[in-house]
């Protein structure tokens, strides 16, 4: 596929969905009901405008596409096997013999040869095997795998050739290549950023070398920012895999934490809060045993609360005297060093149907500047996909989903910290922000997720979140002077539609408070 019809594709049919939401939102309006609209984009926890949203403060420690797992073939060609991008061709064994050498060839969708971007070691170093060694198929099945999953990769198969020596044999990876440069632009909207716009330019493959450049622009009615971030998931010669990730980021956009709810508090001058967040974040991670993914970094920004988008003056309380900010100044330095593990055994980061996705966090600030902020923060997320079989479906997965996720904050905790809680990815049916601001939190889901069409699923839902009576306890009291009222139930039905840039959802949910709301999201919660 060429870069104009790639790009074609990731661009309009951003805004067919636009048009889709669109047509949501002019519906729901004539019913009195809301639209709430999720963003592709997660600035995760280092740049958050929602305070302390609930999903982004468990980032993955790297970024992997899960392929299905490969059939074992049983026969040794004596020739190389011809790739084949949509069966992806199993590797062969017969008898034991010697690897002699291992080489990459690139081809086109076609088989062809191609001259390719990747540098070869990046395509042999997934393999746990090496010149002189004994060819073991399982082996090999795993590091084919691992090359299918890298981001400069669309498919990858492997051949054997027969060598003028007797039990020898070349190791040929056959690789097609995905397109490295990545434009996505993407319309969206929220309650606390109003309409706005993503657009990401990405180069996937810098250097030949499977790193990653990324520079991300946000703007619209309420909001204003940039991410640039450089990844490289595997540093040349380390055996352990360790990888590494460094970003910069300046966000600007009202938050979460400062609407919603009964009653309505703004700025002493009548405006609603901004907060604007200034920095950069470094991480290392590696992979661990048993799937396990952990990661330590570090990052620092500088938050201040603003009246708009562009100002000098920054504003430390609200209408009625509540600070916003730590210090009296109404800016604060937030220095924090940042853990984190991943276990993910789903069958499909996209669409799972069976397996788990463990995810743990713990975030210690270092004191620093004049608000001297300390505090420990963690939190955790489990989900199973548990596969079943109902109501008579004949084709596709049906399964049930459930969630269990919490978090808590022991120490100094800044309003613009707190968990957010209600919306899109806490309690539907509620608009985001809207059930609460804590210091802790504790949130339940269960799904049941069925196919309508092969490109559309529908599902049943039922969400649960709850502060645990703590939000008085943050700086501020932000959910309590704004009469939210710390718990919320939501249930309703959904659909799901496969797309090329992943599973885009709109949800029709019921609160327990008789309200509605309508949600349009793209990707899984979780």
């Amino acid at each position: 596929m060429g870069f104009y019809q790639r790009w074609r594709k990731w661009f309009i049919l951003p805004l067919v969905l636009a048009g889709v939401g669109a047509e949501l939102l002019a519906a729901a309006s004539s019913r009195g009901q809301e639209i709430d609209v999720v963003s592709p984009v997660e600035y995760g926890s280092f740049v958050d405008n929602q305070g302390m949203p609930i999903e982004a403060r468990l980032n993955p420690t790297y970024r992997q596409r899960r392929s299905q797992p490969f059939q074992k073939q049983t026969t040794l060609p004596d020739v190389p096997q011809r790739p084949q991008s949509p069966n992806r061709n199993p590797i062969p064994s017969r008898r034991p013999v010697a690897i002699a050498d291992i080489q990459v060839r690139f081809v086109d969708e076609d088989g062809q040869p191609t001259p390719g971007n990747t540098r070869p070691y990046i395509i042999t170093r997934e393999f746990d095997l090496q010149p002189g060694d004994v060819y073991r198929p399982e082996v090999a099945q795993q590091g084919l795998e691992r090359v299918t999953q890298l981001d400069s990769v669309e498919d990858a198969t492997l051949s054997l050739q027969q060598t003028n020596q007797p039990n020898q044999i070349v190791m040929i990876v056959n690789v097609v290549e995905d397109s490295s440069f990545n434009v996505t632009a993407f319309p969206s909207a929220s309650r606390a950023k109003g309409i706005y716009g993503v657009l990401r330019l990405e180069e996937e493959n810098l250097g030949g070398n499977n790193q990653n450049l990324a520079l991300e622009l946000e703007g619209g009615e309420d909001t204003l920012g940039f991410e640039v971030s450089f990844t490289d998931p595997w540093i040349a010669g380390d055996p352990l895999r360790t990888g590494y990730s460094l970003a910069v980021f300046n966000q600007r956009s009202p938050s979460e934490v400062f609407i919603g709810g009964d009653r309505e508090v703004d700025l002493p001058n009548g405006e609603t809060p901004w907060v604007h967040r200034l920095g950069g974040s470094g991480e290392v991670f590696r992979p661990l045993g048993g799937n396990w993914q952990a990661g330590v970094g570090v990052s620092y920004q500088r938050v201040s609360i603003r009246d708009q988008a562009f100002t000098d003056q920054v504003q430390p309380v609200d209408e009625f005297g509540n600070p916003l900010s730590l210090s009296d100044r109404g800016q604060d330095d937030l220095l924090t060093v940042n853990l984190s593990a991943v276990q993910d055994n789903r069958d499909d980061t996209d669409y799972p149907s069976q397996g788990s996705n463990v995810r743990v966090g713990m975030d210690q600030s270092v004191p620093v500047g004049e608000a001297d902020i300390i505090f420990n923060r963690v939190s955790g997320s489990y989900t199973q996909y548990v596969p079943v079989e109902l109501f008579g479906f004949t084709s596709g997965d049906q399964t049930l989903v459930f969630n269990l996720q919490g978090g808590t904050v022991i120490g100094d905790l800044p309003a613009y910290e707190a968990f957010s809680l209600g919306g899109g990815s806490s309690v539907r049916g509620y608009q985001s922000g809207e059930v609460g601001a804590g210091r802790s939190y504790l949130q339940a889901t269960a799904e049941y997720r069925f196919p309508v069409f092969t490109w559309l699923g529908g599902r049943i839902f039922a969400d649960y979140a709850t502060d645990l009576g703590s939000g008085d306890t943050v700086t501020g009291e932000p959910g309590e002077v704004r009469d939210k009222p710390g718990s919320g139930f939501g249930y309703g039905v959904g659909v799901r539609v496969r797309s090329p840039f992943g599973p885009v959802q709109v949800d029709f949910g019921l609160n327990d408070q008789g309200d509605s709301q309508v949600h349009l999201g793209v990707g899984e919660r979780f």
